[in-house]
């Protein structure tokens, strides 16, 4: 994934810094509105004109011939046309496409109802425009040029939204002359718009998961157990009793000496149990906050050490540290390793030069699996790791300041026992061992058998609350410590949580990044022939084939095409004289190219043309394609090693010289959500989405025939359109009007 902007801090959010890589590659799921089959007509065709305007068209077909069985509009029949003919290569629809368009263009010629749409006939008119641009297909050469100013006049008089669908979804039908005046007219919309509507800055969000929200760390309960109210029940008791027994023997002997013990134990003791207790938290604390930031060594686990391979147990209530834990389920070890990976990340660009992040590395590895396994704990029983980007980016940023600062272990220093605990802790261990060494001398010398018992009493007593009084008094300080330390967080995490959701407010819709696509397409396309000095008239047939530039970022709608922030981007024009291939690495959220590659080959210098099984090795930028071994390669979830071979599949073309063309498909293994949706439909959305179902039936069409498919493919377009009964019959005789004929509507 991409490198969200500089995560927001202390100081505020800077959005301004793209660039490089942020985290693992897990491909970006956002929400969307599913509709069922058994939806409402109406909410159909909604759902079906918004996934073809995100050039989803599997989805889009399936909506909209719901919705246009279950009521026939002009509307539903427009774009159920539009969704046939998305981005299709006329000749090569199947037969019950063709009937679906036999039955829109005679419903449409005898509709009779009211107008509908932007304009009288709106739709009507429309769907009259398509039919001319089939004609136009099979029309003979003489006539192209009056036909193209014809459907280039049609075009310009429809509403502005009906032009623009038209433009976006028929491009492989509007051909020849036709197409060279409408990209000449359109060169400064296109360039207009590409990069319009803040696309540099909004673009991006795409890309960037939606911030789960932070969730607050409580502390554990400071009430006092019905265990430890006994032991101090019982040790109040047996001290009251004690110190009535030796109090009474002293007075008996030496009331001077009775004074003294206990002008001097009892604040002695006071000062050496209150501060005694202090030093002792103080260090259990120090050794908790050392096993967040330093990685404990096996056999050296805390509280545990006897648990098998060194790992602790899963325990949810426990502050956890540097680690490892023995988790539960394999859902939490695999968002550990999917978060540890994020981590990791966040934390090695926190640190530019070489020299200090080795340093930065060595002195962070307790606090990124401290960070980790804190993070699984909270959420990995119930989330994924996408979208906790943001909230590990904040934590790193933070210990790297500190680092810098060189105050990431000053906890060391405000946890040590300092002056003002030790010395009163010293003076109430010496004044009570004086008074206690006065008292046992004196209750022994008066009376032996009642100073025995008191000692007996008090050391019972003393036993008794000193353990008991030590966990209540722990137990407090550190409920206070951290529900101070735990809202001073969550308050700043919650902070720039909102920051993230402000900054995200305007991202993008899968409407808006396929619209920009559209228009990066349009404008290369543009480009090539003006390099290559040809018209749309000389060129047969094009495609474009679109593939995601290694390690770049990925995101997608449930159920939608994905998007990438780096395209591979290949045009193929197909001439008379052969192929021209032009091949484009552009970044998406520039709308720049950063290296072109041409190559041209004959029809008769085509081996072969399939869609075979790849393995890809590696990962992001450094992903090679492999030829598969005879052993079965490991398709895992998000603990793949770097080096695990995925199975994938690509369009591979193949030269008589021995060259191969490998263009990947999409096999969405980095989309954690694909595991909810249905493995045929995101095979078939890989191939439709990104043009190579198109293609690969024009390729192999071209490999077996070589050029003479052209002349059959014109024959063979003529006798289609009369069997679909599009342009001849007598009731579609309105559908081939021209624009401007009295029959136009």
């Amino acid at each position: 994934m991409i490198r969200p902007p500089d995560p927001p801090g202390h100081g505020g959010p800077t959005f301004n810094n793209w660039g490089g890589s942020w985290g693992p590659q897990i491909g970006v799921v956002h929400g969307n509105v599913i509709t069922g089959s058994d939806a409402p007509p109406e909410e159909q065709f909604v759902a079906g004109v918004r996934e073809l305007n995100s050039n989803n068209r599997l989805n889009a077909l399936r909506y909209l011939e719901n919705a246009f069985e279950a009521g026939r509009t002009p509307e539903r029949a427009y774009y159920l046309m539009l969704a046939i003919l998305s981005g299709q290569s006329f000749e090569l629809l199947g037969e019950e496409h063709m009937e679906r368009l036999r039955q829109v263009a005679a419903f449409t010629d005898a509709w009779s109802g009211p107008p509908v749409g932007d304009g009288p006939h709106a739709y009507h008119s429309a769907i009259r425009l398509v039919c001319q641009l089939l004609k136009l297909l099979s029309g003979p050469p003489e006539t192209a040029e009056t036909d193209a100013s014809n459907i280039t006049r049609g075009i310009d008089t429809l509403p502005a939204p009906r032009r623009s669908e038209v433009l976006q979804h028929l491009q492989m039908i509007i051909s020849g002359a036709a197409r060279d005046q409408l990209d000449a007219r359109d060169a400064a919309e296109v360039a207009e718009q590409r990069c319009g509507g803040d696309r540099r800055n909004r673009a991006p969000k795409f890309f960037v998961p939606d911030p789960v929200g932070p969730k607050q760390r409580t502390t554990a309960p400071a009430d006092v157990t019905g265990t430890e109210q006994a032991a101090l029940t019982g040790a109040a008791a047996l001290g009251a009793l004690g110190v009535i027994l030796a109090l009474a023997a002293l007075f008996r002997g030496n009331v001077g000496t009775a004074v003294l013990v206990l002008l001097t134990c009892g604040p002695g003791g006071a000062a050496a149990a209150r501060y005694g207790m202090e030093r002792h938290w103080l260090g259990e604390r120090l050794a908790e906050e050392n096993r967040r930031h330093f990685v404990t060594p096996p056999g050296r686990q805390p509280w545990h050490s006897t648990w098998g391979n060194g790992a602790v147990p899963f325990d949810p209530t426990v502050v956890p540290g540097a680690y490892r834990i023995a988790w539960p389920t394999r859902q939490y070890e695999d968002f550990h390793a999917d978060i540890s990976k994020v981590v990791d990340h966040c934390f090695s660009h926190q640190v530019g030069n070489e020299e200090g992040a080795a340093a930065w590395t060595e002195h962070s590895a307790g606090v990124r699996l401290s960070l980790a396994n804190e993070l699984t704990i909270a959420y990995g029983g119930t989330n994924g790791a996408t979208g906790l980007e943001w909230l590990v980016a904040l934590h790193a940023e933070e210990s790297a300041r500190a680092w810098r600062n060189r105050t990431l272990f000053a906890y060391q220093q405000q946890l040590s026992v300092g002056p003002q605990t030790s010395l009163p802790f010293w003076a109430g261990v010496v004044s009570f061992g004086i008074g206690a060494l006065i008292g046992i001398g004196g209750v022994l010398s008066v009376d032996p058998d009642t100073g025995l018992w008191a000692i007996a009493l008090l050391v019972g007593a003393g036993v008794l609350a000193g353990k008991s009084g030590y966990a209540v008094f722990a137990r407090r300080r550190s409920r206070t410590t951290n529900t101070h330390a735990f809202s001073l967080r969550y308050a700043n995490e919650l902070r720039v949580w909102h920051q993230w959701r402000a900054y995200l407010a305007d991202r993008p819709t899968d409407n808006e990044m396929a619209k920009w696509l559209d228009y990066d397409l349009r404008a290369l396309r543009r480009e090539s022939l003006d390099h290559h000095g040809l018209s749309h008239h000389e060129v047969r047939k094009y495609f474009f084939v679109t593939e995601a530039d290694p390690g770049c970022a990925r995101a997608r709608n449930v159920c939608g095409p994905p998007r990438y922030s780096s395209y591979i981007i290949r045009l193929f024009l197909l001439t008379e004289g052969g192929v021209r291939q032009h091949e484009w690495t552009m970044d998406f959220i520039t709308a720049r190219h950063n290296r072109e590659d041409r190559r041209a080959f004959r029809y008769d210098a085509i081996a072969s043309v399939a869609v075979t099984q790849i393995g890809l090795r590696g990962i992001g930028a450094f992903r090679r394609i492999v030829p598969l071994g005879n052993e079965p390669p490991s398709v895992g979830g998000g603990t793949r090693p770097s080096d695990e071979l995925i199975l994938s599949q690509a369009l591979r073309l193949s030269l008589v010289n021995s060259e191969n063309l490998d263009i990947v498909v999409e096999n969405f293994h980095d989309f954690i959500d694909r595991l909810v949706e249905n493995p045929e439909y995101l095979s078939r959305l890989a191939l439709d989405s990104s043009g190579i179902s198109t293609a690969l039936r024009i390729l192999e069409c071209v490999a077996a025939e070589g050029r003479g498919w052209f002349a059959a493919q014109r024959a063979s377009l003529t006798r289609r359109l009369q069997g679909a009964s599009l342009l001849t019959t007598q009731d579609a005789r309105g559908l081939t009007a021209r624009p401007g004929d009295p029959n136009s509507g």
